[in-house]
């Protein structure tokens, strides 16, 4: 518990704990910093997973201001402030900030310090208005600052003035002008940001990597385990074994037998290079590690040991294949330990994108959080973090039970299953921050794509993203899009899209609309934005339309320029999804539009659902519209199927002709039916 700001009568001693004990994480064994110290670390305070325990340095803080600044953040680790602060203030604000704020709150006043040093002040109270609003300009002008950013700043200075003035020793900090005048006029220029911002993983990216991803988990991991068990075998048991004459004699005669053969000895990898496997060939010899290290030093091979890289095989009877090929000949030694951590990181990308969960929400996952379920689906038990507020209305940085579980398809089951495997206590994912994270995605894609090279697939490597590196925070949003937009692709691989939309909604329903719903909203009121924008265009320059529902999508697509570029949160794009005359979305698996009225849909026959399932369109749906670049594909994929055909078997050809006769006649019916908006008129 943190102190009224008004409780503290007076400043810390030197030796005072620069966090009270109240604040301390539960079971934290290491040192608490002192008042006094050159440097306060902040592991002692209660963190949560994934978040990186930082220092701060005194050293680096301008000597002038130092004092000020090290009560200040004192104050801002242990103290609240009065509730009266809250006021006016966006519902974000609290009365204490988390730990992980901290650090990032002082650097912004350090640098704010720094700044001031340089135009000749000594002390906080030097600072003017007319210096704050001089600093604002700064940030957006000298260090061109984006919006979201240099608001951050602005708040961590507003908070620093709150302590201030709060706190019975004041410095004389001065009031920041945007608080009685409002921050717009010291902002930049706005920028949508968060969620909303991150752009989505492009399909030709995101397929490969959830192709292998999912791979690894189902088809790779009982071998990658089976060897790294193996591994910690030969670890334990070498070890133990000691110094024999039959040792000696068998390590020399193994050694022999393999120079004799021209081989060189086993191996392991060492940074860039490559190093004899002691500990295997102790495991493998019976001969104790320090003989074999004594061959290194003075034995006959010596030489030949030093420049050893000869495989050092664990594990040489696997299971898994792709193709019917096994995907590698053995499992080596010295590879063992990376697989294991593919093998998390591929169970990672599962668990992300098929829950659409945060990063820090899947970092908290811990053993058991899915057990088995009596009937009906499985369920993921977790914590929230991002809304997690205690009583006072302060955030909880251990995070709070999720009221409404997750549910979680067959895929990221397996996926959790095989991750307690690796982690049997505490975080399944180590409670790693997601950089680290993000670092091991990029690795395993680099892995992915040599393994894929190595079995002769080059279509299965994995591309860049055109939108830069595969960020753990972007798989949310990347499932979000696909479900909107590709109900018949990607997630496919896993589970037909349909049905992970219908599980996630169920998963969310008793939750008041925001979190993933929203994502869902925006990317669905996008994608129908988009297809009334495109459609909007073809029709201008002279495209025809046909289908029972063409006259609907004619009339839809006039409004496409209200909604061009206007759509940036989830209220906006409920405004659209609301408006059932303006619901389009484009079905291009289908080729074909869905202008969708739930009575009229047959996909959804059962109940009237908010959105159609894209995944199961039937060719005599009211809903349906088709344009010229519709039939024009339809014709692309008739022209394929029948230069397939003949190389077929004869039952799977003769469907392939038929399906491309029917894609030729609807075609060809659109054409004859099409209509032009002049017509409609």
């Amino acid at each position: 518990m943190t102190l009224a700001i008004e409780e503290s009568a007076s400043r810390p001693a030197p030796n005072a704990h620069a966090v009270l004990p109240g604040l301390v994480e539960e079971g934290f064994a290491g040192p608490v910093p002192r008042y006094g110290d050159p440097s306060w670390s902040l592991e002692a305070l209660a963190h949560g997973p994934g978040v990186s325990r930082t220092t701060i340095h005194w050293k680096t803080v301008p000597a002038a201001f130092r004092e000020e600044l090290r009560h200040l953040t004192w104050l801002l680790i242990n103290t609240s402030l009065p509730a009266s602060f809250l006021i006016g203030k966006h519902p974000r604000w609290r009365t204490t900030v988390s730990p992980r704020h901290v650090y990032p709150t002082v650097a912004a006043w350090r640098a704010f310090c720094q700044w001031l040093e340089e135009r000749g002040s000594s002390s906080l109270r030097d600072c003017t208005p007319p210096d704050l609003r001089a600093y604002a300009l700064h940030l957006a002008t000298d260090r061109r600052m984006p919006r979201n950013p240099a608001q951050k700043v602005l708040a961590a200075l507003t908070r620093l003035w709150a302590l201030d003035s709060s706190n019975p020793f004041p410095v004389g900090l001065c009031e920041p002008p945007w608080l009685t005048e409002g921050a717009d006029d010291f902002l930049p220029a706005g920028s949508s940001t968060g969620e909303n911002s991150t752009e989505p993983i492009t399909p030709e990216t995101m397929g490969p990597l959830l192709i292998w991803a999912l791979r690894v988990v189902v088809d790779f991991a009982e071998d990658i385990l089976t060897a790294v068990q193996r591994k910690e075998e030969i670890l334990a048991q070498s070890k133990q074994t000691p110094n024999t004459p039959e040792g000696q004699a068998a390590l020399e005669d193994y050694l022999g037998r393999v120079i004799a053969a021209g081989e060189s000895p086993p191996s392991m990898a060492a940074g860039n290079k490559s190093g004899l496997a002691a500990t295997y060939i102790s495991f493998v010899t019976g001969a104790s590690i320090r003989q074999v290290h004594h061959q290194v030093i003075a034995g006959r091979w010596r030489e030949r040991l030093l420049s050893a890289d000869g495989p050092a095989p664990v594990f040489s009877e696997l299971s898994g294949m792709v193709d019917g090929r096994p995907w590698k000949k053995f499992i080596d030694y010295s590879e063992a330990g990376t697989l294991k951590t593919h093998l998390t990181t591929a169970a990672y990308i599962v668990v992300s994108y098929l829950t659409g969960m945060r990063p820090r929400e899947i970092q908290g996952l811990e053993r058991g959080c899915c057990p088995e379920p009596e009937s009906g689906r499985y369920l993921i038990y977790g914590r929230v973090y991002k809304t997690a507020v205690n009583e006072a209305g302060n955030h909880v940085p251990q995070g709070i039970m999720r009221d409404v579980p997750w549910v979680a398809i067959e895929p990221v089951v397996r996926a959790i299953r095989t991750v307690e495997r690796i982690n049997p206590d505490g975080y399944l994912f180590g409670g790693l921050p997601p950089d680290t994270m993000n670092l091991r995605v990029e690795k395993f894609i680099a892995w992915a794509s040599d393994l894929a090279k190595s079995l002769d697939r080059p279509h299965e490597m994995i591309p860049e993203d055109r939108y830069g590196s595969i960020g753990v925070s972007r798989f949310r949003r990347t499932l979000a899009w696909h479900i909107a937009r590709r109900p018949g692709g990607l997630v496919a691989l896993a589970v037909q899209y349909g049905h992970m939309r219908t599980a996630m909604s169920a998963g969310y329903a008793s939750r008041s609309r925001n979190g993933m719903h929203d994502l869902l909203d925006l990317e669905t009121a996008l994608a129908a934005a988009d297809t009334l924008a495109s459609l909007n265009e073809d029709l201008a320059n002279g495209a025809g339309i046909s289908g029972p529902a063409a006259r609907r999508a004619i009339n839809a697509a006039r409004h496409a320029p209200e909604f061009v570029g206007t759509i940036v949160n989830a209220r906006q794009a409920r405004a659209l999804l609301e408006n059932p005359s303006l619901t389009i979305y484009e079905n291009p698996s289908a080729m074909l539009m869905c202008v969708y009225k739930p009575d009229r849909a047959l996909c959804n026959r059962i109940t009237e659902r908010e959105a159609p399932r894209l995944d199961r369109c039937v060719p005599s749906c009211a809903n349906i519209a088709r344009t010229d670049s519709h039939a024009h594909l339809m014709r692309q994929e008739a022209e394929t199927l029948e230069k397939q055909a003949p190389n077929a078997p004869e039952p799977l050809g003769h469907r392939l002709e038929a399906r491309a006769k029917r894609l030729r006649q609807e075609a060809d019916q659109h054409d004859h039916s099409r209509i032009i908006p002049e017509e409609t008129k």
